[in-house]
């Protein structure tokens, strides 16, 4: 019996049984066709969760009008043409005891005309610079009624397709949320002013859906339970709407947060704290008698158990968590909590790719979206496979080729295994990366792979074992430029103060403005040394993702110890002093006793060179950084993809 006794206890919505109190969250995916239509790698995808033990899947943002979609690839349901496409994907997701919903979605003032061919409409021409800063045009009343006649006709074609029930997107400043907040909603008549006339659009929305699928279908509401914006929608305003979408027939709350201006607390990184939407589903499920969801960085069975045991919400909405790991309900179920692959909020491979039109992924769990193409099966011949590097990408193929039947062993130089996911970690609000190499490093040794620490192998040693196959994993190091001074002693790489092998200097020049250089910046500062952040570009963070780079440039704008330079490139180091250049202007800096490199990284390949080189070894192949210096997501991807053809 699992120890969690309340996350898999049955729950109702409505008068649809749920088989535990997980639903997976919507999350778009770009898995649909370009007119809407569900696709076999959407079908796929849905199907693994289920078999992995959820209890509710709630698809994705679902559009109820062409002229809402916010993506090219999104999933649509404004035409009775597409039922059977998803009459499909709902009898594959029943076949494994999971329930299914669509999240009805019309985009308003957050879409583009480059996506839908028109204009965007909204409550109001209130342009949303997030999503291009389109001015939308104001709806007439005539449109908002046809409106509302989309979203109940989108509801009875689900109901066709089988669907168990429907939910509506109130959240995220989409258009029901844009009608219901005084943000977006500058209107002056029926539709605007006070919130009860707020309310007015989307109240009518839920009576019409509820009057088209009739009393017995349960419909759900996501509800953005703070938007966190000046003049958005707070709690004082959200709990009293919940209350009367309960008196309008709606069976469940689903709580969420944020609109498009505040986009990272709708998607988080890792630097937003873990159960950020508890505090906003507690106070609404006080004030209601329905069951209230909670989604928002939730990636633990015991936290989300903790969460329902203390009454703050009835069901537990998991999207980054069961892309991460679609088997997570059923390993916690089972006891095997050490065998998630836990979602560490890095959004490199989803929310990252999603605005490229490029079918979402995930840096941690090649699978995703490739589910049919990259089963994992016994390999028709077992083989003896030597792994050279224990990072990311090197433990990722060991993992795939043990459990493909390889005889796997693995050398890692150093005495830990992790490669620069080591020190990854150790950057503030980046210490979940530690939960890769934990994970990694419990299923390599799980799956039966022969793992050498602290052994640094050479050509000679891997033909000694005798090696079928050689994937060399070998990374990359620091990038050191030929600038004068750089021998110096005082001059140290990231990986040493990161590392924790040097401690900062009073006055730390880090050279380099890209993320880790920007990460590094601040550890410094946080340390209480004073930093000069030297980037030859005119930005900070190019190489990161949209709501990582938000929240970490806020905080080092507001930084007093960081003094940024850009567009600046180091000329010279002296022993207490550097010399730096901006648009032809020299100047020498005093008091500088300590150089942080933060310049990138060079491919260290020599082994994989000599192997190729001599071709003694019948299969040998390179992945991540000693290929070319990349991010954790490519090496793993590599990793599985070398390992998956073995």
């Amino acid at each position: 019996m699992s120890q969690f006794t309340k996350l898999f206890e049955p729950g109702m919505i409505g008068n649809v049984r749920i088989k535990n109190r997980i639903i997976n969250a919507p999350m778009e995916r770009n898995y649909a066709t370009k007119d809407g239509a569900v696709t076999q790698m959407y079908i796929d995808h849905l199907v693994a969760k289920a078999k992995g033990g959820v209890g509710l899947i709630i698809v994705e943002a679902t559009y109820v009008d062409p002229r809402g979609k916010g993506r090219v690839y999104q999933l649509g349901a404004y035409d009775d043409r597409l039922i059977p496409g998803l009459k499909r994907m709902v009898d594959a997701v029943h076949q494994y005891g999971a329930k299914i919903a669509p999240e009805l979605h019309f985009g308003g003032r957050e879409t583009q005309a480059e996506v839908t061919g028109f204009q965007p409409i909204a409550p109001s021409p209130v342009p949303c610079w997030y999503s291009g800063g389109e001015l939308p045009r104001e709806m007439a009343v005539a449109e908002i009624k046809e409106m509302v006649g989309k979203y109940a006709e989108a509801a009875r074609r689900c109901k066709e397709a089988g669907f168990d029930l429907v939910e509506l997107h109130g959240a995220h400043g989409y258009l029901l949320a844009q009608f219901l907040s005084a943000y977006s909603n500058k209107r002056d008549d029926e539709y605007g002013g006070t919130f009860e006339k707020r309310m007015t659009f989307p109240l009518e929305v839920v009576k019409a859906v509820r009057d088209t699928v009739e009393e017995d279908f349960p419909i759900a509401y996501r509800l953005s339970g703070d938007e966190y914006i000046d003049e958005g929608l707070t709690l004082e305003e959200t709990v009293p709407f919940a209350k009367k979408l309960e008196e309008a027939g709606v069976s469940l709350i689903d709580v969420s947060a944020g609109l498009y201006e505040t986009a990272f607390i709708i998607c988080q990184p890792m630097d937003v704290p873990l159960g950020c939407n508890v505090n906003l589903a507690e106070e609404i499920k006080r004030e209601v008698n329905i069951p209230v969801s909670v989604a928002g960085r939730i990636n633990d069975p015991v936290f989300a158990d903790n969460i329902l045991n203390e009454g703050q919400s009835d069901f537990i909405s998991l999207g980054r968590a069961l892309h991460a790991d679609p088997e997570f309900p059923k390993k916690a179920r089972e006891g095997r909590t050490e065998d998630i692959c836990v979602c560490m909020a890095c959004n490199q491979g989803c929310i990252d790719i999603l605005g490229t039109m490029v079918p979402i992924f995930c840096a941690i769990n090649p699978l995703v979206g490739r589910e049919r193409e990259f089963e994992i099966k016994r390999a028709a011949k077992r083989k003896k496979v030597v792994v050279v590097g224990g990072g990311p990408g090197g433990m990722e193929a060991a993992r795939v080729g043990a459990l493909r039947g390889h005889e796997v062993l693995l050398y890692e130089k150093e005495k830990d295994l992790g490669g620069q996911l080591r020190w990854a970690c150790k950057a503030l609000f980046r210490g979940e990366f530690e939960q890769v190499t934990r994970y990694l490093s419990n299923q390599i040794k799980k799956a039966g792979v022969t793992v050498n620490l602290g052994q640094q192998i050479d050509k000679e040693g891997i033909y000694e074992t005798k090696a079928d196959v050689v994937v060399a994993a070998t990374g990359a190091t620091p990038y050191r430029p030929f600038t004068p001074g750089v021998e110096k002693g005082h001059v140290y790489t990231y990986l040493d103060i990161l590392g924790g092998s040097v401690e900062p200097g009073k006055k730390v020049a880090v050279v380099g403005g890209k993320l880790i250089g920007c990460e590094l910046a601040e550890y410094i500062s946080d340390k209480g040394s004073e930093v000069l952040l030297i980037e030859p570009t005119g930005a900070l963070c190019q190489d990161a993702g949209t709501r990582v780079k938000w929240l970490l440039m806020e905080r080092i704008e507001k930084d007093p110890r960081i003094d940024k330079r850009l567009k600046t490139n180091i000329e010279n180091i002296n022993d207490t002093s550097i010399v730096v250049q901006k648009e032809g202007k020299t100047e020498e800096i005093e008091g500088v006793d300590m150089v942080v490199l933060a310049l990138g990284k060079v491919s260290n390949n020599v082994l994989g060179d000599e192997l190729k080189m001599e071709s003694k070894v019948a299969e040998i192949y390179t992945i991540g950084d000693c290929v070319l210096p990349r991010k954790m997501t490519e090496a793993i991807y590599e990793g599985f993809v070398v390992a998956h053809k073995i």
